[in-house]
């Protein structure tokens, strides 16, 4: 759509929207008229039968009857320009929106978008380690302190005079043992000589 088309449709536009606006303001002022005048009317109605009521006899009653019946005739009249005038008002409305034009439609064209190619890592392939056996642990040997009777402070006392193995109680050298026999009097020192030999060959059995 040009320029110039564009613009002879807005001013299009532009007149039938005046257009109607000054008819639908000529409707509301007549229904407004209509309104007020119906109004006026039934407060004078009213006033007159409010006077007539408070008078008595023949005449009374059928002025009353006069007066309704041409109450009734105006209401009805006043009634039907009402509802005419509701009538005009929808109908220029409905004009209205048929005479306006779509100047603003815009055919939207579809955009061609290209597929992404989504691609997946290929998982690597991993040696699995090799597991070493793991070495034993050391085996745990009997020293002196396993001797029954002999504590921290026997064993320290033994340390001092060069006995610290099992082997110096066991098989005891002939160089040890006048050193030993100078514990003989300790608790248990009888005991000591078998307990030692029991126990070395606990280790040489554990070692073998």
């Amino acid at each position: 759509m040009t320029k110039k088309t564009e613009k002879k449709s807005a001013k299009k536009v532009t007149v039938e929207k005046n257009k109607s606006a000054a008819t639908l303001k000529e409707v509301n002022n007549t229904l407004t008229s209509t309104k007020k005048d119906l109004e006026t009317q039934v407060e004078d109605l009213s006033a007159q039968l409010k006077k007539l009521r408070k008078k008595s006899g023949k005449k009374a009653s059928k002025m009353l009857k006069k007066l309704d019946a041409s109450y009734h005739r105006r209401l009805v009249h006043l009634q039907t320009e009402f509802e005419q005038g509701l009538a005009t008002l929808s109908t220029v409305q409905d004009k209205v929106l048929e005479s306006l034009p779509n100047i603003f439609s815009v055919k939207s064209s579809p955009t061609k978008t290209g597929a992404v190619k989504s691609t997946t890592p290929v998982a690597l392939k991993t040696k699995t380690p090799i597991s070493k056996p793991r070495p034993k642990p050391p085996v745990k040997t009997s020293t002196i302190a396993s001797i029954k009777g002999i504590g921290p402070v026997m064993q320290k006392k033994l340390a001092e005079q060069g006995i610290t193995t099992l082997a110096d109680i066991g098989n005891t050298p002939k160089s040890k043992i006048d050193t030993l026999k100078q514990f003989e009097k300790e608790r248990g020192f009888n005991t000591w000589k078998e307990q030692a030999k029991t126990l070395l060959a606990n280790n040489e059995a554990k070692n073998s």
